[in-house]
């Protein structure tokens, strides 16, 4: 399956909503890549022109999280059509009597609850689709999180079904405080008691509070103590003004790690262009056993 852990940071540069995945996809025949993303930053964009083909400048209007544990099929179907539902928007004009736009912008941004809501629509169609043909693989959790404009707050959402009626789709709004940590994935009580440890170490070094679900998912990882989790630590964080997913770094050498890549190494440039996946984290060696 995998591990994905979302709580509120409020991180000195970006404080909000916080997610860290691995990046193992396993199967009953035992592991199938370790560097495959789970988090990712989905916006939602309006652009200028007819709604056709000279559409144009984009705006983005809304930036969201998205994570998913369970099947990998499911899970990225459903974040591929809702990017492709985010980035296709066209706004609705309601006008009063006088010709007048009668709806305070803040008030035509989506809610995060509608997102969920989208989210869990588009998760109904691929759910069925593959509960039909392969109902011992239709298991999938999917996080919706980060600021919504609407309501001025932080929010997270989880969609899933259950064992007993794989059929059936939930959507749950958790409270999110600090100190509240949603564990999606395998080996739920196993990754929430590392946490609780890691955070201990990470209060004693400078910049490192809030970052314990980061830390204790890195060293589960190196402990290999599960075989549905490992890989690579991949992390994404929403503020109130964007979503961005993030990567660990290595201090020590010139390399920029990518999921198992090497960004320099393997992707080298593109035209005129290069890869440029900041920000990025490092973890102190003192954090880790």
């Amino acid at each position: 399956m995998t591990s994905v852990v979302c709580w509120l940071n409020n991180d000195i540069w970006y404080p909000g909503i916080w997610a860290v995945s691995d990046s193992r996809v396993s199967s009953s025949a035992g592991s199938m890549t370790d560097s495959l993303p789970k988090l990712f930053a989905v916006p939602a964009n309006v652009y200028e022109g007819d709604g056709k083909i000279t559409r144009q400048n984009p705006k983005k209007i809304l930036s969201v999280g998205f994570g998913f544990a369970g099947s990998t099929l499911i899970g990225v179907s459903v974040k591929d059509i809702l990017a492709l539902c985010l980035d296709n928007l066209s706004e609705i004009a309601y006008y009063d009597t006088k010709g007048v736009l009668d709806i305070p912008s803040k008030d035509r941004v989506p809610a995060l609850d509608e997102v969920a809501l989208l989210t869990k629509k588009i998760a109904e169609k691929y759910l069925l689709s593959m509960g039909f043909c392969h109902p011992q693989g239709a298991v999938c959790e999917i996080v919706v999180f980060g600021y919504c404009v609407r309501t001025e707050s932080n929010r997270v959402f989880v969609i899933k079904n259950h064992p007993e009626a794989p059929s059936d789709l939930i959507i749950d709004e958790v409270p999110i405080n600090e100190g509240v940590y949603v564990v999606l994935g395998d080996k739920k009580e196993e990754v929430l008691e590392m946490i609780y440890a890691k955070n201990k170490v990470c209060i004693s070094e400078p910049y490192c509070e809030g970052r314990g679900p980061i830390v204790a998912l890195q060293q589960i990882i190196k402990n290999s103590s599960s075989p549905t989790i490992g890989g690579f630590v991949q992390i994404c964080m929403t503020t109130r003004f964007t979503a961005r997913t993030m990567y660990l770094s290595d201090d020590s050498s010139c390399i920029l790690p990518l999921l198992g890549f090497d960004v320099i190494k393997d992707f080298g440039s593109l035209g005129g262009f290069s890869f440029d996946f900041s920000p990025s984290l490092s973890i102190n060696k003192n954090l880790m056993e």
